[in-house]
């Protein structure tokens, strides 16, 4: 049986006046919401008696008391408006972050070139290209060109790095005189742009292209004259990638997969100078594995053509080991990638607590319900990461999620889903 459109209507004012009151409630006075309340229970008796003028009648009244409820109440304007919308989408945006999906910038080479952190190339001025492809690299590359001379006779006596508004990586480089300049991009990546070779030059010095501890002790202890050209060329952005924070509830991580975890109470690195709050790595190992390197041998550094120190175990590095789990060889696709050393894979080494060989083994406890379980981290990077072969275990407490997809910049090559 049909209903009648009358009493159609009749219904949706009075659940739409029920609605009203809600919402302005506590901008109405007493009296009106005494009022507004006998209207509506004058309609309501008029559809239930079936009574179709009582009702027309009764809906009139009710829309007449609740137009006249509010008369000096002035809606929101557009601006009003938008500022409500811009602040919901920051609340849904935060919600988002901390419960589903968080960007993530990636701070450092150790897993390139599977992903890429800042990374500092050294260009004189002249060799730049035009102003409009420069701005056209900053949407593409996140790529800044930088230049910085001295004014006057002067030394660098510090690089501070930090984040400015918790996201952008800045370099504050220190002078003895006062001065102070600001650049984009790491510490590390600032590093690589400068003018090494005049500035060991002026030292007296020579060092290794690779050999950036002894670089930077060198540059704090160089007097460098006026006009000098400390650091031209660019700096390009690490990748920006989305950690899916939601996965990992429902299913368990998996060996082979790139994820992000945090580096509370990892003790060794905490106590490096400018540690970094979040690490990404390949995931090699979950809980209850058996982790192992085997194969390689021993070769001339490939960096400054001297033989690699030994580690304080006395054991040599070995390079281009395979990575062997519960005794059998690895087969995922990214950790065969890194082995294969094909393009810029430069395979897998030894560190001091992965050596060589089953007896040097690593097990990873598994204690279920207490977040101690234990993963190992390696980078893509091998020989120029500081993974679990340095610092030891993740514990299942600081681990975030998988890397899901590189967002930014476009011009990297890493565009797209994270395999």
């Amino acid at each position: 049986m049909f209903t009648p459109k009358w009493k159609k209507e009749a219904k949706m004012l009075h659940k739409g006046s029920k609605k009203f009151l809600h919402y302005k409630r506590d901008l109405l006075k007493e009296d009106r919401i005494s009022e507004i309340e006998a209207r509506r229970l004058d309609l309501k008796k008029a559809i239930k008696g079936k009574d179709k003028e009582a009702a027309l009648e009764a809906g009139k009244q009710l829309q007449a008391t609740c137009e006249n409820a509010l008369p000096r109440y002035k809606g929101p304007d557009a601006l009003t408006e938008n500022v409500e919308v811009f602040f919901v989408a920051i609340v849904i945006a935060l919600g988002l972050r901390t419960y589903y999906l968080q960007p993530f910038r990636i701070p450092t080479n150790s897993m390139k070139p599977t992903l890429n952190g800042f990374i500092g190339e050294e260009l004189s001025q002249d060799k730049w290209p035009a102003y409009p492809i420069r701005i056209a690299q900053i949407a593409t590359h996140g790529r800044d060109y930088i230049s910085v001379k001295t004014d006057k006779e002067d030394k660098i006596v510090d690089l501070k790095e930090y984040q400015a508004l918790h996201f952008f990586t800045r370099t504050k480089i220190v002078f003895s005189s006062g001065r102070t300049e600001t650049v984009p991009g790491s510490a590390r990546a600032l590093i690589d742009v400068m003018n090494r070779d005049e500035i060991t030059k002026l030292a007296g010095i020579k060092l290794a292209s690779e050999d950036d501890e002894n670089f930077m002790k060198v540059l704090m202890q160089t007097t460098l004259p006026a006009n000098f050209t400390v650091a031209e060329g660019y700096v390009s952005s690490g990748d920006l990638v989305l950690v899916d924070k939601f996965s990992y509830h429902f299913r368990s991580p998996k060996a082979g997969e790139v994820f992000v975890f945090d580096t509370r109470k990892i003790r060794e690195i905490r106590e490096k100078p400018g540690y970094g709050s979040h690490y990404i790595k390949r995931l090699i190992g979950v809980p209850g594995d058996t982790i192992a390197l085997e194969g390689g041998e021993t070769r001339m550094n490939p960096y400054n053509g001297m033989p690699k120190k030994e580690i304080p175990s006395g054991r040599s590095i070995y390079y281009d080991t395979q990575i062997y789990r519960n005794g059998k060889k690895m087969t995922a696709p990214g950790v065969l990638r890194v082995e294969s050393k094909e393009g810029y894979y430069d395979g897998y080494s030894t560190m001091d607590r992965l050596q060589r060989g089953s007896e040097n083994a690593v097990k990873l406890a598994y204690k279920p319900s207490t977040g101690l379980s234990e993963y190992w981290a390696m980078g893509d990077n091998s020989q120029n990461s500081s993974d679990s072969r340095d610092w030891g275990t993740v514990k299942e407490f600081n681990v975030l999620g998988p890397a899901l997809f590189s967002l930014w910049p476009f011009g990297s090559g890493h565009w797209g889903i994270i395999k």
